[in-house]
């Protein structure tokens, strides 16, 4: 898969930014509104994040290091200790795809939430 997408809760920037260049490669801030957007790149890899609320949505394109949405969100949540959601996609086939739901990841588990 090229594209990637995950939203981040209660954690700042700085330390998604870290862990992503951890396994990407130092991640360079090439554009970007601080009150809007900030796009990185490291070699080919793009990484958009946007800020909203307390929570980042991250969007991760051009880059092999997971297979699927869920597989970045796991991937988030443990590096991070935090929750992340993320469109469940093929994993719940149950799931309209056109739905508000989400796969919830946290310490707990994870589950399916359709947000407030």
């Amino acid at each position: 898969m090229s594209e990637v997408a995950a939203y981040v809760l209660g954690v700042n920037e700085s330390r998604v930014v870290a862990l992503l260049s951890s396994l990407l490669g130092p991640l360079v801030c090439e554009d970007g509104n601080p009150d809007s957007f900030r796009i990185y790149t490291a070699g080919a890899v793009t990484v958009v994040v946007i800020p909203n609320e307390g929570m980042l949505e991250i969007w991760v394109h051009h880059s092999q290091a997971w297979a699927s949405s869920p597989e970045f969100a796991r991937f988030l949540a443990a590096g991070l200790e935090c929750t992340v959601r993320c469109d469940p996609g093929a994993e719940a086939p149950d799931i309209d795809p056109c739905s508000d739901a989400l796969l919830e990841i946290d310490r707990e588990g994870e589950r399916i939430v359709t947000p407030t």
